[in-house]
């Protein structure tokens, strides 16, 4: 056998070695390959379908608020926006090429609306960064001028769109505002369902008001869509059929139109509030606080500006003064200081000489008709008739606060009345209240609804309407029915007691008598609440308020009535600040308002 020569190997090891390499390299990627696609195959799918399937959130439309007699107080409006599709206006090279190129065309269609944007090279980059799969609004509510301007450009500009979305819209302005409220953008952040969709388009939501409060029934269920973007971000596709979203339900309040609209025109620009109930359930049919504000201001945004020039409005137009404002009643305290006195034993027939003024120590109080000496002997019920004040202060010191304290409070002052949007407690009379000492001279005040009570325009209402049905306090509302897209009932709100005025049906039929006779006999202190629709009962107050040198009058009626034709008894509080008396400035314009209504 012949030798091999070592020299002729050499070459063929190399080859083994080389080959031996190639194969373990393939080896290895095969190893990999094998663990990607079998053992991690999952993984990266999943991945995969986070990266190029993109779920769109799509917010439902808002449901609509209606008046009890048919009217819309707020619904939706369309609002023709102009939208850029970025996927399609996009330039080869650089994102600064494309972004030039929008900004041109953003300019080109600036100049011919003649229209200012706030869309800004910030916007625009933020956008194609974070939000490629959604067109870019650059121009929001056109009119019709500016539609048919934009109609000429968008065969030129392309990647551009018109496309009409929901914009709330309140008819009548101003009209209900402090009830209805307004609405604005949802934050995406604070959003429940924020890590369902990549991309969340936020739902309109209620900021204040009804708006607020019956947010969840008003704002639906969004629906939804999946669809395919590129590497970029953009949509190239939709997957499957978007599921539609669920409109919200529409709401049907107790506040009659007509109503509201006469009490907020009767106010005018004075600083008040007028509240009318439906005695015998509680349903509030007109609640009106002046100066108001128009919620359209809140669409789509409220500007700074604006805001703050309502914000430092010194009347306080975003204050509801018939539910969240609290003041001095003055005499319209005075048929709860009737009932005081008739439940503690002091008699109706009981009389005390009015002769112009009470001494408190050496303090004088006076009778308004002090001028003339005097209103001579008065018993209940002409107290009542003529607002005597010497009668109710010798009676209220008799009584004393502890029991004033208590009828005040069987009457809802000093306690929330349940009414379903923000309100004031009022002030109770309690010799503990604030920590501070409580005096006669103090007693003598709220014997005549002065010093430290105050009630809100809602609260007297609502012992008015008490009074008036023989003691029932029941919890103001709003809403009455709440119901689908195709007008079926959903919800009815059932009418709810939830207190009692401390008051034998003996004694509200003397209050009654008395209130009666305040507004219908010939020297009556509230004859100017007479009309010729309903016969009214009631009483007038003119509380004094501020400093000796800045001292001014909130002046009110509160009464209440049966309408002949329809036999429903209803409640009316008038409050006026600076006004001249009750009785020649809040009376009157519950006369004028019957007048009109009925």
């Amino acid at each position: 056998m012949n030798d091999i020569d070592p020299k002729n190997i050499q070459p063929f090891l190399r080859i083994c070695i080389i080959l031996f390499l190639v194969m373990a390299v393939y080896a290895v990627i095969g190893i990999k390959l094998w663990h990607i696609q079998v053992l991690s195959g999952n993984k990266y799918t999943a991945k995969a379908s986070r990266q190029y399937a993109r779920k769109i959130r799509i917010p439902a439309v808002r449901g609509r608020i209606f008046s009890s007699d048919g009217n819309l107080l707020a619904e939706n409006r369309a609002s023709y926006d102009v939208v850029f599709h970025l996927s399609e206006m996009r330039k080869p090279g650089r994102m600064s090429k494309t972004v030039n190129h929008i900004m041109g065309e953003l300019a080109r269609v600036s100049d011919s609306l003649g229209r200012r944007c706030e869309v800004t090279v910030t916007d625009i980059r933020h956008h194609m960064n974070y939000y490629p799969g959604l067109p870019i609004t650059v121009f929001k509510d056109l009119n019709p001028a500016e539609l048919a301007k934009v109609s000429e450009l968008t065969p030129v500009v392309e990647g551009m769109e018109v496309t009409v979305e929901t914009a709330r819209h309140y008819p009548y302005g101003s009209l209900a505002s402090h009830l209805i409220g307004y609405v604005g953008p949802s934050d995406p952040s604070k959003a429940n369902d924020r890590n369902e969709f990549f991309y969340y388009i936020p739902d309109t939501i209620g900021k204040s008001g009804v708006e607020s409060l019956y947010d969840d029934k008003l704002k639906g269920s969004p629906g939804k869509k999946l669809v395919l973007v590129n590497h970029r971000g953009f949509v190239h596709e939709v997957v499957g059929v978007p599921i539609p979203a669920r409109n919200g339900f529409d709401l049907e309040l107790t506040i009659d139109s007509r109503a509201q609209y006469l009490a907020e025109r009767l106010l005018g620009d004075s600083n008040g509030a007028i509240v009318l109930l439906d005695a015998s359930d509680g349903a509030v049919l007109a609640m009106a606080s002046t100066p108001g504000f128009d919620p359209n201001l809140f669409v789509p945004r409220i500007s700074s500006a604006e805001y703050s020039k309502l914000l430092k409005n010194p009347d306080k137009p975003f204050l509801n003064k018939a539910a969240q404002g609290s003041y001095m009643p003055g005499s319209i305290a005075k048929p709860l200081v009737g009932i005081s006195m008739l439940e503690n034993g002091i008699s109706p027939d009981h009389k005390i000489v009015c002769d112009g003024f009470t001494m408190i120590g050496t303090s004088r109080i006076r009778c308004w008709i002090w001028y003339a000496g005097g209103h001579g002997p008065v018993d209940l019920l002409r107290g009542l008739e003529i607002s005597c004040n010497d009668f109710f202060i010798e009676n209220g010191m008799q009584l004393g606060v502890d029991k004033l304290s208590a009828t005040f409070a069987s009457a809802g002052i000093g306690s929330k009345t349940g009414f379903p949007l923000s309100e004031s407690a009022g002030l109770l009379p309690s010799r503990n209240q604030n920590n501070r000492r409580w005096n006669v001279f103090d007693t003598a005040l709220v014997s005549i609804g002065q010093g430290r009570i105050e009630v809100t325009p809602l609260q007297a209402a609502r012992y008015t309407a008490a009074i008036a049905n023989g003691g029932t306090l029941w919890k103001p509302y709003l809403l009455k029915t709440l119901r689908s897209t195709d007008s079926a009932v959903i919800q009815t709100t059932a009418p709810e007691a939830n207190g009692k005025l401390a008051a034998s049906p003996h004694t509200l039929e003397l209050i009654r008598r008395g209130m009666h006779r305040a507004v219908n006999a010939p020297g009556g202190g509230a004859k100017q609440a007479r009309n010729s629709k309903i016969e009214l009962s009631g009483k007038t107050g003119t509380a004094e308020v501020g400093s000796r040198e800045n001292r001014y009058k909130n002046t009110w009626f509160t009464g209440f009535g049966t309408d002949p034709k329809t036999g429903k008894t209803y409640a009316i509080t008038v409050m006026v600040m600076h006004g001249v008396g009750g009785g020649k400035t809040a009376a009157p314009l519950a006369s004028r308002f019957f007048e009109q209504w009925l």
